[in-house]
């Protein structure tokens, strides 16, 4: 008589079965979003969402790259969501420290809107249609006792940055004048302010004069935290203000320096910088308050280090794709308190559309044909899934689901690369079709 051998069918077993690499499971593992119009107020299809971020304090909206439209009208209707309904109070965009926390007075006073976002930067997001929405609702969201604020964690942009840091200065010698120092280091703070974001003034400053500069940042700044004269003229908030404006102004002569000497290591630092910015958004600023953060996600991802492991060829920013980012020191710093949305794409394309009269139209605008994810990645499996917005939530897979496992996807510069992608970001919002950026005409 012959034996029958039953291999034994197991709870694991049956769990790989039930998660094929198909659309059907992948649909199983992600929620349907209906809608990207940032005036679409239905937010049905976002409340899903809830559950998965209720407990974290930092939300990223990452980007594959600043010129993606279909990208930005998502995040901007995000934004209207996360404050409305999940109460958080505050925007860091990937823009200057000092620019976007001065436009905050601008939002609230009668300043026309376009003049406002110019505290943001030149000629990107302020300037895009699809942004303009997030403007609009934060000047009104002044109206209410509960306003949507502005606040950057990068090096500060032309035009304003010169000013507002001047500013800061000024502010300081006005109620401290013994404070102020002669014209020659004045002069010199003048110059160093005029190159902050690249800007290359008629008089380049010297690394002389730069450190002459640096040295007196240093200065103020212990004067500000000493229990003397200065210290008592000035309130504990503006003490708090004042000190890292001008930390902030020192971060940024260090920045320019490398921009100006075309240093590869621009990023690497740059990245470093923007995670200490973060961070005193959260211990000194807004402290306890929930923050939206709107930047590229190749900032935000953290564990780079296992991700260089796997992407040997990795080429997207040099060396600093695969030096830590500003994720994986928040990481460190905050945890799973951050949450990090990719956005990522299967066919269309990028750029930025101008109207006719446009100035910068010649120069500046173009289109990119998206090049489609191969067979087999998130974005080609999402796309036979025929629906036109998913988000995948990757923290709360099982673990046998085959999204945990090593798989390809796109959402870094459009480039192919191979992850656990968990263990970089904590979800994918996926568009079907990208479509590029299109900027506003220039009297709006």
């Amino acid at each position: 008589m012959k034996r029958i051998m039953f291999l034994p069918i197991t709870f694991f077993s049956l769990i790989s079965i039930c998660f094929p690499q198909t659309s059907e499971s992948l649909l199983r593992s992600s929620s349907i979003i209906k809608s990207i119009d940032p005036n679409d107020e239905d937010y049905t299809d976002l409340l899903p969402l809830k559950k998965k971020i209720d407990e974290v304090q930092i939300v990223v909206l990452g980007e594959i790259s600043h010129d993606d439209g279909a990208a930005l009208q998502a995040k901007s209707r995000l934004v209207k969501f996360l404050h409305k309904e999940m109460g958080f109070e505050v925007l860091a965009w990937e823009a200057g420290f000092i620019d976007c926390y001065y436009m905050n007075s601008v939002l609230k006073s009668e300043t026309p809107l376009k003049d406002a976002r110019k505290h943001l930067m030149s000629g990107r997001w302020e300037a895009s249609e699809y942004v303009n929405p997030v403007f609009d609702y934060a000047r009104n969201s002044w109206k209410t006792d509960r306003p949507l604020m502005m606040a950057g964690f990068d090096l500060g942009r032309p035009p304003k940055a010169a000013k507002n840091y001047l500013g800061i200065f000024d502010s300081i010698f006005v109620k401290a004048p013994w404070l102020k120092p002669t014209d020659s280091i004045y002069n010199k703070i003048d110059t160093c302010a005029k190159s902050t974001g690249g800007n290359l003034p008629a008089k380049i400053i010297s690394n002389k004069e730069e450190q002459v500069v640096k040295s007196f940042i240093y200065v103020l700044i212990d004067s500000l935290s000493a229990g003397g004269k200065s210290s008592k003229v000035f309130s504990a908030e503006e003490k708090i203000r004042h000190a890292y404006f001008l930390r902030s102004f020192y971060i940024d002569i260090e920045l320019n320096h490398l921009i100006r000497q075309g240093d590869e290591t621009f990023q690497i630092v740059r990245n470093k910088f923007m995670a200490d910015r973060m961070i005193w958004l959260i211990e000194k600023f807004y402290p306890g308050k929930k923050i939206i953060v709107w930047a590229t996600t190749t900032h935000f991802k953290r564990n780079t280090f296992l991700q260089s492991k796997l992407n040997s060829d990795l080429s997207f920013f040099n060396k600093s794709a695969i030096s830590f980012q500003a994720g994986d020191y928040l990481d460190y710093y905050i945890g799973k308190k951050m949450y990090t949305i990719a956005f990522t794409t299967f066919q269309g394309e990028k750029g930025m559309i101008f109207p006719g009269d446009h100035p910068k139209k010649k120069d500046y605008e173009y289109t990119d044909k998206i090049n489609e994810p191969e067979a087999g990645s998130y974005e080609a499996i999402a796309h036979e899934t025929e629906k036109e917005y998913l988000f995948t939530d990757l923290r709360s897979l099982r673990k046998n689901n085959w999204l945990t496992k090593e798989n390809i996807a796109y959402p870094f510069g459009y480039k192919k690369e191979i992850a656990r992608w968990g263990d970089h970001i904590d979800a994918f919002f996926f568009i079907d079709k990208m479509f590029p950026d299109k900027i506003l005409p220039v009297d709006k």
